[in-house]
């Protein structure tokens, strides 16, 4: 989100939605399915087919979704919370009065660095034994 032009995303501070459906062929026997975010900051959350499968805030980034995958297509949501670090960061080239955010100790200036923020994956679905 960092490196958008677009100061509401790039000093964002929430959750962000990524959906995407996929299809299994098939579905493999004997093995657990598996979903790996890859990388992300700073939590995230997964649902398949509409059923919470887990949230995830440290490596490795991943969870067993065999329960919940069908044959056929399936849906996939990822929720990816950031902190508010970046927020403190926009906000404090405002003026005053303009501002979102408040804290009594804010270590961060507007030259303070931002802290990446999203999915940066690869996400990937395995079947392993």
């Amino acid at each position: 989100w960092t490196t958008s032009a677009d100061e509401r995303i790039k000093y964002y501070s929430g959750t962000a939605f990524y959906n995407c459906k996929f299809k299994l062929d098939q579905l493999p026997e004997g093995k657990k399915v598996i979903i790996n975010l890859g990388s992300f900051t700073a939590m995230a959350k997964v649902t398949v087919n509409g059923i919470y499968a887990g949230g995830l805030w440290t490596a490795p980034f991943q969870l067993d979704i065999s329960k919940l995958v069908k044959q056929g297509e399936n849906e996939l949501k990822i929720e990816v919370v950031n902190t508010w670090v970046n927020r403190l960061i926009g906000d404090s080239k405002l003026p005053l009065e303009k501002r979102l955010t408040w804290c009594p100790v804010n270590p961060y200036t507007p030259t303070s660095p931002l802290q990446p923020s999203g999915l940066f994956g690869p996400v990937c679905i395995q079947s392993l034994k």
